[in-house]
């Protein structure tokens, strides 16, 4: 069997956020809304509106590999994970236009736009997404699994606004 071709997914993304913010779908938002931009057999890609307030809690993109561009606007995005001795590590910092974050296999982060602007990413996975996870910060510390979620494929064609793919 010959290996899976590998895709860079900063550069993918990159050059869906130079058009990303001017995506009708994405204006004058009230909630949080996404935009299937591409699927293929290594990846997906999404733009998502933030209206002012917008936020998704605590998930993973479970073996998903990712990269997230801002296209317009501010978002804050804090990162969790556990510590060798069981309690979270929480990290949060701001994401600017034309900043990516990279991130690898159950990377757990949540992303809000804090700003009093809109503000719109573009989300690309690797492999496609199966699954999410979500977290909340427990008792003590600990981060607790609330749920998982098991994605639908997406294809090529799809316009799909079934799971969100923060």
């Amino acid at each position: 069997m010959a290996p899976r071709r590998k895709v860079n997914l900063l550069a993918i993304a990159e050059g869906f956020a130079a058009s990303a913010a001017d995506l009708r779908d994405l204006q004058g938002l009230t909630d949080r809304q996404w935009v299937l931009l591409a699927a293929t057999d290594l990846f997906e890609a999404w733009a998502i509106g933030w209206p002012p307030g917008g936020t998704i809690e605590l998930h993973d993109h479970g073996g998903s590999q990712g990269a997230i561009v801002v296209a317009s606007g501010t978002l804050t995005e804090t990162t969790v994970r556990p510590s060798d001795r069981g309690v979270a590590l929480v990290c949060a910092r701001q994401i600017h236009q034309a900043e990516h974050r990279l991130f690898g296999p159950n990377y757990i982060h949540d992303i809000v736009n804090d700003s009093g602007e809109d503000a719109v990413s573009v989300h690309v996975y690797g492999p496609k997404l199966e699954t999410m996870s979500y977290y909340r910060l427990g008792d003590r510390g600990r981060l607790d699994t609330v749920r998982t979620e098991f994605i639908e494929p997406v294809g090529p064609f799809d316009v799909t606004r079934n799971h969100d793919p923060s």
